[in-house]
């Protein structure tokens, strides 16, 4: 490692940060400070890529939380661009009237699997603006009442701002003191004054005659206003129109002016913090020419990331004036509020009209920025200019509404910092800065080589999915309760992915021994574009020396990794070969692991049923007293997706933890076919039963055909009918016929159990060729009964010829090949003599299994189906039919019709068996819910 020579800089910097913020926090406040940061882009870029925060709601203002990547179309400058991954950001939320307090939320797990600044659950930041030049004294006291109540349905993570502007105006800046911002609001009263002329002109009426030059517009005022008028006494009234039209233009400029220049600054101040925030404005109108008047304050919202919300106040039409009502009141009205909606619709926003109280307002708005999604888009070398490009992001489900801003900015000025003095500013804020994406996880071990030392090991995913490799400069701090900086590293160093997996994040691995405790770790990244990111992950770094019983954080990865040791990885990716989970266990006695066991599974969370299970050995560790669990999972019976692995730790017949970790299940290639799992019971190839060729039906239709055939070996078929085998062989060698002889001798022997005497005698009578099929039948079961399968199933097929046999000729020679691996051989066997028997359970299951075997699965369906017609609880079968179904869908990718959805509904509710999770897990997975 090469330390920086910032490092003792960073660590001092570190230090009085952390210092100040526990100060911040005791008396409420939580702003982060970033003046230095003022210049830099709204939109964060990896080395490819620009960041668009994008609303999504459906009719009734509910979040949409279930939109892909794939799903989002975005055009820069009209250009399509790709959209390289759309993350979900989401609040909890709780709908209800907006006035009864809301309940605290329940308290989450300690840790999180891993945690990122892509899609941060923190909390929000929340500015409530009243812009009191466009409010009519005291016209905002309810909906600030509305405001208070709002303050309640908020998570207690949110940190709020009230502002009123343009100046002077109260200021609160971002806090959780509800108290102190619900008196903030109290103190705000509106300054609006409306010109007050000799004449009654409207504002429309104005802006035609004195910027417009509208005679027909000065013809109607005059008509009005100076009706009886004449000569001198007119051209003094018309002189007063047009003075007055023009002092009404300037005195609205003015506002319009002031109120812009104040929103634009708290906007500007607002891009000096890091992160996502919602700007809430209330005001009752806002009058400009055109769109392009907002540019400045559309651009500081774009570089602050901020969605400004209107709240539209209402106007009566009673209380419009102190005088008379304008005679253009309706169309003044529309003008003061298109510029809020184009605002509001310039900048990821919504607009809310409200009369009386805001509760619904409040409450919609609640739903609506209670989540958004994070696109990132590919980016071209031309969006680099500091020029506005304009943004369309859209998507093809209908009765979605969108919310993005409709251009952006990325700024190429601006002083550059170098990587040091980036690392030590990311790594001074305790909030997560985006520009470089992370991701973050850690693990806990006892340190082997430091008496009472525990071992954090930080894994992280550094950059965008498919990021080239490349210089960075990376750094970590860990902070304890108190605020001090108690271990750091910094380095610059190349990052690549993992074991050359494609489309993947640059991997990051480090480790650190720390005292047992409970520490914030703050890990920074700078790429060699300067851009810089960080994040901030709570650790609790548990004791473990000296413990009765403990153990260590649960290690997974690639099963094929294991041999070289597993590599802690945030969210490692395996295919069908399966998973390999690690962990350790530590205690004070060797005796305590007597009654310790420990179970691996696989889910597809912590808490949801386990999909696979497998029981592990423990192994003596790198001391007397520690134990290593190390266990392998195939994964081919699973769909692709994201799971968990968990080690579930036994004490006894207590349940003493449950440690769990994630990874990604890859899709298995084409050529590789899909997963092939079926039921132990249901797969399972009988063993060879002696007696099943004895059986007096099958027996006495042999006889029966050698009496037909041969009426002169009467006498022997009496002694054999009778069980006699030994006197009807002689029976049949005084009639002169040695073959039947020979059978039946070799009959006599194989009931005995001499199966070696029995195959000379029956060999003899089956003939060169095996012709005699009696005779050859038991040769083959003389053969099998010695573990012969190959040489059994020889002779039975050579045996069976054209002609029909009794079905147990099929069924053995079947059972045969299967135990000698052979089932497309199988197939071949049995397809004939199913089509004419399609109702016989005992050729049909062993067809069944074949084709599975096989991974003939469109063959294998209908023949279970037919199967569980006549057992229709069989759970074996049920859950092949629903494997079957699930393989026959993934290789056809064809959308199952309503009725396999309803056949596929009947197999799950009927099924009772062992692998419900799997069997269920197979049926969502085609998208079939109850």
């Amino acid at each position: 490692m090469r330390p920086l020579v910032a490092l003792t800089a960073l660590l001092l910097a570190a230090t009085v940060a952390t210092a100040q913020q526990g100060q911040d926090r005791q008396q409420g406040q939580e702003r982060q400070q970033g003046q230095d940061q003022q210049q830099q882009p709204t939109f964060r870029t990896g080395v490819d890529v620009i960041t668009v925060d994008v609303g999504a709601i459906d009719s009734r203002g509910q979040p949409v939380t279930d939109l892909h990547a794939p799903e989002f179309t975005v055009k820069i400058d009209g250009q399509p661009r790709r959209v390289v991954t759309a993350d979900l950001v989401k609040y909890d939320y709780t709908p209800d009237s907006g006035i009864t307090r809301r309940p605290e939320p329940k308290q989450q797990q300690f840790e999180t699997l891993f945690t990122t600044n892509i899609t941060q659950a923190e909390g929000r930041m929340i500015m409530i603006a009243v812009d009191q030049m466009n409010i009519r004294p005291g016209a905002a006291r309810p909906i600030l009442e509305s405001a208070g109540r709002f303050l309640d349905r908020l998570n207690p993570a949110d940190r709020v701002a009230f502002i009123s502007y343009p100046d002077p105006g109260v200021v609160v800046d971002f806090t959780n003191d509800k108290q102190r911002l619900r008196l903030a609001m109290q103190k705000v009263i509106g300054t609006q004054s409306r010109f007050q002329g000799r004449r009654n002109i409207g504002l429309v009426e104005a802006i035609d005659i004195a910027q417009k030059g509208d005679d027909r517009r000065m013809q109607e005022v005059t008509n009005r206003e100076c009706r009886g008028l004449l000569d001198m006494a007119l051209e003094q009234c018309m002189r007063d129109i047009v003075d007055e039209s023009n002092s009404i233009l300037w005195t609205t400029r003015r506002d319009t002016e002031a109120s812009l220049r104040g929103l634009r600054e708290w906007l500007q101040h607002l891009s000096e913090t890091e992160g996502q925030k919602t700007l809430i404005l209330l005001s009752e109108g806002l009058v400009t020419d055109s769109p392009s008047d907002l540019e400045d304050v559309v651009r500081a919202a774009m570089r602050g990331r901020v969605a400004v919300n209107v709240l539209l106040m209402d106007v009566p039409r009673s209380d419009a004036t102190q005088g008379p009502l304008p005679p253009t009141f309706t169309e003044d009205r529309e003008l003061e509020i298109r510029g809020l909606n184009d605002l509001a619709s310039l900048s990821r926003g919504s607009i809310f009209q409200v009369v009386g109280t805001a509760d619904r307002a409040f409450e919609r708005l609640a739903s609506e920025i209670s989540a958004y999604y994070l696109l990132s888009v590919e980016q071209a070398p031309s969006d680099n200019d500091g020029r506005n490009h304009r943004i369309d992001v859209s998507v093809q489900r209908r009765g979605v509404t969108l919310r993005s801003r409709q251009a952006f900015v990325l700024d190429p000025t601006g002083g550059r910092k170098t990587a040091e003095e980036s690392l030590i500013e990311s790594l001074r804020s305790p909030l997560a800065v985006a520009g470089v994406p992370l991701r973050l996880t850690s693990f806990i071990y006892q340190d082997p080589k430091a008496s009472g030392k525990v071992r954090i090991v930080l894994a992280a995913d550094v950059g965008q999915a498919g990021t080239a490799p490349g210089q960075y400069t990376m750094g970590f701090i860990v902070v304890d309760d108190l605020g001090k900086v108690v271990a750091s590293r910094s380095e610059k160093l190349k990052l690549e992915p993992l074991e050359g997996r494609k489309n993947a994040s640059l991997s990051y691995l480090d480790a650190v021994s720390v005292d047992p405790g409970v520490y914030d770790v703050r890990l920074a990244a700078v790429d060699a574009d300067g851009r810089h990111g960080s994040v901030v992950r709570e650790v609790n770094a548990w004791k473990m020396a000296g413990e009765e019983f403990t153990y260590a954080d649960l290690v997974v990865n690639h099963a094929a990794t294991a041999s070289a040791g597993l590599r802690p990885d945030v969210e490692p990716h395996v295919d069908a070969d399966g998973v390999a989970a690690y962990m350790e266990l530590y205690a004070a006695s060797e005796d305590t692991f007597k009654d310790v066991k420990v179970n691996f599974e696989i889910a597809d969370d912590d808490s949801a049923p386990a999909l696979l299970t497998m029981p592990v050995e423990l192994r003596t560790g790198a001391q007397p007293t520690w134990r290593n669990a190390l266990g392998f999972i195939g994964a081919e019976p699973l769909p692709a997706g994201r799971y968990v692995a968990r080690a579930r730790i036994l004490k006894g017949d207590k349940l003493a933890a449950v440690l769990v970790r994630p990874f990604i299940l890859e899709p298995a290639p084409a050529s590789k076919g899909g997963p092939i799992v079926i039921p132990a019971a249901f797969a399972r190839v009988a063993t060879f039963n002696r007696n099943a060729v004895l059986e007096p039906a099958l027996v006495n239709g042999w006889l029966d055909s050698i009496a037909t055939r041969s009426p002169s070996l009467k006498s022997a078929m009496t002694e054999a009918r009778a069980g006699r085998y030994s006197p009807a062989a002689l029976e049949a060698l005084s009639a002169g016929d040695q073959q039947i002889a020979a059978f039946l001798k070799g009959l006599d022997l194989y009931a005995k159990g001499d199966i070696n005497q029995a195959s000379i005698q029956l060999n003899i009578a089956a003939g060169p060729r095996k012709e005699f099929y009696p005779a050859a039948l038991l040769l083959g079961a003389c053969f099998a009964a010695g573990g012969r399968d190959r040489d059994a199933a020889g002779i039975w097929q050579m045996a069976l010829g054209t002609e029909d046999r009794p079905l147990v000729a099929y069924t053995l020679l079947a059972d045969a090949r299967m135990r000698d691996g052979q089932a497309d051989a199988v197939i071949s066997i049995l397809k004939p003599a199913y089509a004419k028997n399609p109702g016989n359970d005992d050729l049909g299951k062993r067809l069944a299994v074949a084709y599975l075997v096989t991974a003939a699965f469109g063959e294998a369906l209908p023949i279970l189906d037919n199967f569980l017609t006549r057992h229709p609880n069989d759970p074996d079968a049920l859950f092949a039919a629903v494997l079957a179904q699930y393989q026959v869908s993934l290789v056809t990718g064809a959308e199952l019709s309503s009725v396999d959805k309803a056949k596929l509904l009947k197999y799950e509710k009927a099924y009772k068996g062992p692998e419900q999770a799997l069997l269920t897990k197979y049926v969502t997975s085609l998208g079939v819910t109850r």
